[in-house]
Formats: structure tokens, sequence, C-alpha cells
């Protein structure tokens, strides 16, 4: 099998040849990847199976502080908004507050003053299909298939983007005392990302992939009735916009943390995979059995405990047992639960993938 040929049967539930496997790293990891291994591409040295397309910034790129410095005028602590600091994308507005502690920073949102519809009417939203470029999408998809591998497209956050505009307290303060205000701001955003996703689904990508953490450790950011009351439409939506273009492509759907109450909802809108099941916040094996047969599963390999805590031997261990619980009926990609940050010992990130090697092909387990 080619990589685009063992991710589809995975995502298909049926049995490739091999796990697919994947990570995503920080820069402090590939930097220390580089050094230690020598090489160049940790994808091409770790036989990773996921290959990604996405829209390229505007060239020449726009001005961002005369575009939003009016909105960050009252913040009085550092902050910071340009086209090198990503870690919230600038071209919403959202600056970064640096933590000054590896690629560690928090959202500085432009929108704490705002106090009526009007005012979200007249902000500068990004403009992905008018501004952005994409011109380059059915040529690169159509290069990588021809390379063997899946397409994979990012169209970014809902929630998230909508509380980082407008901060966690403030948007949770809307749902009640200002559902206007939110409903206008979260169909927007929705309205924008459902833009992104048309476009990849057009450009013939593999997979379109959304983030909306909505899970802490222990429990649901916001309760399960919110999130039917606010993020399902929204989601639905989008998911529905995919599969119009075409339907089998696969969507993606990624929460940190607990979020089992709405997993069923998820599979009935159209999700087929469900990216970052971290072991330390649920029961993977069961979520498995009650759901393995009809969404696939993915980033179950936790970074808050072995791959961070333990030993090169503890991560080859819990590998070898994700693979006798995870494998069967195909169904599992194999990753992190999150970004590999620089605080995950190169020697545990190299553990798991040998370990892969060693336990993740089908009928060796």
């Amino acid at each position: 099998m080619n990589h685009r040929e063992r991710v589809l049967a995975t995502l298909d539930h049926r049995e490739p040849d091999r796990v697919p496997r994947y990570a995503g790293l920080d820069a402090e990891v590939i930097d220390e990847f580089r050094l230690k291994t020598g090489a160049d591409d940790p994808a091409e040295y770790w036989d990773w199976d996921i290959r990604s397309v996405g829209f390229m910034p505007p060239d020449p790129l726009p001005d961002l502080k005369a575009r939003f410095e009016r909105y960050l005028r009252h913040v009085e602590h550092e902050w910071l908004l340009d086209w090198e600091h990503r870690t919230y994308p600038p071209e919403w507005g959202v600056a970064t507050r640096p933590a000054h502690m590896l690629s560690l920073a928090a959202p500085v949102s432009p929108m704490t003053t705002f106090t009526s519809v009007k005012e979200l009417e007249e902000y500068p939203f990004p403009d992905y299909l008018g501004e952005w470029r994409h011109d380059h999408l059915e040529a690169q998809v159509k290069a990588i298939h021809a390379a063997g591998y899946p397409v994979a497209a990012h169209i970014g956050w809902i929630f998230q983007t909508g509380w980082t505009l407008r901060s966690e307290v403030l948007l949770f303060t809307d749902f009640y005392e200002n559902p206007e205000f939110a409903d206008y701001l979260l169909q927007r955003i929705t309205e924008i990302r459902r833009g992104l996703a048309i476009r990849y689904a057009q450009a013939g990508v593999d997979m379109v992939h959304m983030n909306d953490d909505i899970g802490g450790q222990h429990s649901m950011i916001l309760s399960p009735r919110m999130w039917r009351q606010w993020l399902k439409p929204r989601l639905t939506d989008v998911v529905e916009a995919v599969h119009a273009v075409n339907p089998a492509i696969h969507f993606r759907y990624h929460s940190d943390g607990y979020y089992v109450p709405v997993i069923e909802d998820l599979i009935d809108l159209g999700v087929s995979c469900l990216v970052t099941l971290q072991p330390e916040a649920n029961d993977i094996y069961e979520i498995k059995k009650r759901f393995g047969d009809r969404v696939s599963l993915d980033g179950t390999i936790g970074l808050q405990s072995e791959l961070r805590y333990g030993t090169p031997q503890d991560v080859r261990e819990r590998v070898r047992q994700q693979c006798l619980g995870m494998m069967a009926n195909g169904g599992w990609l194999a990753s992190p639960g999150n970004g590999v940050t620089a605080d995950i010992p190169f020697e545990n990130l190299d553990a798991m993938f040998k370990a892969l090697d060693e336990f993740g092909h089908y009928g060796a387990t």
C-alpha cells in the first residue's frame, strides 16, 4: 500500500498494511531533530503518512497594525501583532502575549470593548478567498496524490476563534446576556470557515480538518447543552458544505481533553475522524469499543504521561498496548495527543515511532 491507500483504508474501517502515523512538532523540536539525526525532514525520516496543503498569505503582506491597532490600544501589557508570531492567527487581529518560555503564548483579544453588533459588522474580518492566495491548491493536491500521499487541509476554529477575539469570559457572558452579539460573531466566523472548507473540497483534498477545543481534563469546557445550542449547528453547516462538494471527503474534528458526551452528535453530523483522544482524559479503549466502528480515532498517544515523563522503554510499552487495543478493523491513526513541544524528550519521540515500526503492522501484533 502507498500512504494514501493506507490512510483511506484506515478511515474506511478497513485494515491496512500498517497503522498510519504522523506528528505535529514545534519549531524547537524540529531543530533538535535535525541536530540529533542529521536529517532535515521528520516526515521522511519517520515515514509519516499525511501531507497538508493550505492558503498562502497575501503578497504583499498587509500592515496588521494599520488594520487592527485601534482595537488593541487599551491593552496595557505586552503584545505583538505581526506576521512572524502566528500562535494565534494575526489576520484575525488577535495579538500574541509571549510567555518567554518555549513557544508558549496567550491571545490578546481585540473585541473586549465591543458592546454592539454594529461594531462586529464594521470589524475587518479576514478575507481568505479574496485576499489570500489559493490558485496553487489544485496543482499541489495533484502532485501530492501523484507521490502516493493523502491530502489534508486545516480550516481553523469556530469556538476558539470566537473566544480569542472576544475573550473566554466575555463570550460566555454573551451567551447569557447578549446572545444576539454571540450569534452574529459565531455565525460570521462560521461563514469564513465554510468558505475555506468548500475551497479545499473543490481542490480535491481527501480530508478537511477543523480544530475546536471543547474539552477540559475531566469535563467539557462548555456543557453538552450549550455545545448543541451554539456550536453543533455551525459545525453541521460546515460539514454539509464539504460533503455537498464531495461526499467522500473525510471530516476530521480535533478537541483536546474530554468530550465523550458529544461524540455521538459528532458522528451523526458527519465527522468521520476524532483527532486527539487524550488517554489522560479519556478511556480510549472504551471509546474504541463504543464508537470505533463508526468513527476513526487519532491522537491517542499521551503527551502528559509516558512521552513526557517516561523512558523510551515506557513509551515502547504504551505503544505496544495501544496497538493491541486499537488496531482491530482499522479506524486508528497513531499520533501524539497534541503538538509535540520542546519538553518532550527526543529519545521518547523517537521510541514512539520505533515502537510503531515494531508493533504497528497488521498480522504482526
